[in-house]
C-alpha cells in the first residue's frame, strides 16, 4: 500500500518553536558566565533560558523521527523507495553537513591555529567531519545521519511487530537509559551527546505519533474531553523544567545538588514532556485564526535548518567585538543585541540564499522561494509569507 499523506503545517511551527530554544540557549551562555555575582536577577534569567532552552535540539530530534515515520509507515518498503529516502537525505542534509563543518574547521584555524601543516589540518578535519565535532552544534546532523541509517531496520520493526509500535515510548526510553547506564559505568565515550544512543526516548518518540498520528491529533482536538490529560502534561512540562533549571542554578553557584544520573533524568524528561507540550500546542495553534502568526512561524520552520547552521558564525563575531565585562546596562544590552543580530542575520542570510543563490541546498538544504522574481517583472504581485 502506497499512501499520499497530509502535508502537516503544524510541523513548520513546531520546527519554529524549537529554533527559539536553540537561539536561547546559545545567546545566553556568555551570560551565564560572565554575569557578576550569582545572586542577582539576571544570572537567574540566563540561567533559565540556557537550561530550559536545552529542549530545542532533542525537539528538532522528535521532529525529524515523526515526519519520517508519518511518511513513510504507511508505504510499501521497495527498493526505489528507499533509494530516494537516501538520496535526498545524502543531498539536503549531509552535504550541508560538510560544508558548514569545513566552513567552521577553516574559521577556528584562521582564528586560533595556522594553516602550516596541511596534512595534519587535514586528517584533523576528517576526524571531526567523521566524529561530529566540526562545530559545538554540529553534533545534531551527525546524529540525525546516523538515525537515518539505522532508519529502514526501524520502519521494518515498526511495521513488522505491533508490540513495538504500541509500546515504542517506553522501548526507546528503556534503550536510552540502558546505554546512559553502559557508557557511564563501562564504556565512557567522552562525546556522549554525538551518539543517537543518548536520543532513543525522542526518536520512538516521534515514531509512535507518526504511525498513530491521526489517533492522537484526534486525542488533541477532543480537548475538552481530555482536558485533564493534557492539563497534566503541561504540569509535568512545567514541574521538570523547574526541577532541571534549579539543578543548574544550584551547580553553576556552588551548593549541593543531585548526581549524573539525576541530572541526565532531568534533562531528559524535560525535554520528553517539552515535545510533547509542543505538539498539543502547534496543534491548538492550527486551529486558531491567526494567521499572519502561522505565516511567519511556516517561514521561520522552513529556514530553521539553515538558520541552525548558520547562527553560530554571527554569535562567534559578536562575541569577539562586544564588551566581556563592564557596565551591566552595556553588557545585558549587548547579550540582546547579539541574539537579534544572530537571529535576524541568520534569517536574512538563509532567505537571500534560497531566493537568488542556485543551488542553494547545497549550503542550507532544502527551502523554498517566497517571492517570484519573473512574476514580479511581469507586474504580477506574489504570494507574501
Amino acid at each position: 500500500m502506497s499512501l499520499k499523506r497530509k502535508y502537516l503545517d503544524e510541523v513548520q511551527y513546531a520546527r519554529a518553536l524549537a529554533l527559539f530554544a536553540v537561539f536561547a540557549v546559545h545567546s545566553s551562555s556568555t551570560g551565564v558566565v560572565a554575569t557578576a555575582g550569582t545572586d542577582s536577577i539576571m544570572f537567574g534569567v540566563y540561567n533559565f533560558l540556557n537550561i530550559a532552552g536545552k529542549l530545542g535540539t532533542p525537539t528538532f530530534i522528535f521532529l525529524s523521527s515523526f515526519i519520517l515515520f508519518y511518511t513513510y509507515y504507511h508505504r510499501d518498503l521497495t527498493a526505489k523507495l528507499f533509494k530516494q529516502f537516501y538520496k535526498k537525505r545524502l543531498l539536503f542534509i549531509l552535504v550541508p553537513y560538510v560544508v558548514f563543518s569545513a566552513f567552521y574547521f577553516l574559521i577556528y584555524t584562521r582564528m586560533y591555529g595556522s594553516f602550516d601543516n596541511i596534512p595534519l589540518l587535514l586528517e584533523n578535519f576528517l576526524f571531526k567531519l567523521a566524529t561530529g565535532n566540526g562545530h559545538q552544534h554540529l553534533y545534531f546532523v551527525f546524529v540525525s545521519v546516523q538515525f537515518y541509517l539505522m532508519f529502514p531496520i526501524l520502519l521494518f520493526l515498526f511495521k513488522k511487530f505491533k508490540f513495538i509500535r504500541k509500546y515504542s515510548i517506553f522501548i526507546g526510553i528503556a534503550i536510552q537509559w540502558i546505554w546512559v547506564f553502559l557508557n557511564s559505568e563501562f564504556l565512557q565515550v567522552p562525546s556522549k551527546g554525538s551518539v543517537s544512543l543518548s536520543y532513543f526516548m525522542f526518536y520512538f518518540f516521534g515514531a509512535f505519533l507518526g504511525v498513530y498520528y491521526e489517533a492522537a491529533a484526534n486525542w488533541i482536538r477532543n480537548w475538552r474531553k481530555h482536558f485533564a490529560g493534557i492539563a497534566l502534561i503541561f504540569a509535568a512540562f512545567a514541574a521538570t523544567i523547574y526541577f532541571y533549571v534549579s539543578i543548574y542554578y544550584n551547580i553553576r553557584t556552588g551548593q549541593p545538588t543531585f548526581g549524573n544520573y539525576v541530572v541526565e533524568f532531568a534533562w531528559s524528561t524535560h525535554a520528553l514532556f517539552a515535545g510533547a507540550t509542543i505538539f498539543i500546542v502547534v496543534h491548538f495553534l492550527s486551529l486558531m485564526k491567526l494567521n499572519f502568526t502561522k505565516k511567519l512561524l511556516t517561514e521561520l520552520g522552513t529556514v530553521s535548518f539553515g538558520m541552525y547552521l548558520i547562527h553560530p558564525f554571527f554569535l562567534m563575531i559578536l562575541r569577539r567585538i562586544g564588551p566581556a565585562g563592564g557596565e551591566p546596562i552595556v553588557f545585558h544590552s549587548w547579550q540582546l543585541i547579539t541574539f537579534l543580530i544572530a537571529f535576524f542575520g541568520s534569517w536574512i542570510i538563509v532567505r537571500f540564499f534560497f531566493e537568488f543563490v542556485p543551488h542553494s541546498w547545497i549550503v542550507f538544504g532544502k527551502g523554498n522561494k517566497l517571492f517570484n522574481i519573473q512574476k514580479i517583472k511581469k507586474g504580477v504581485a506574489p504570494k507574501s509569507f
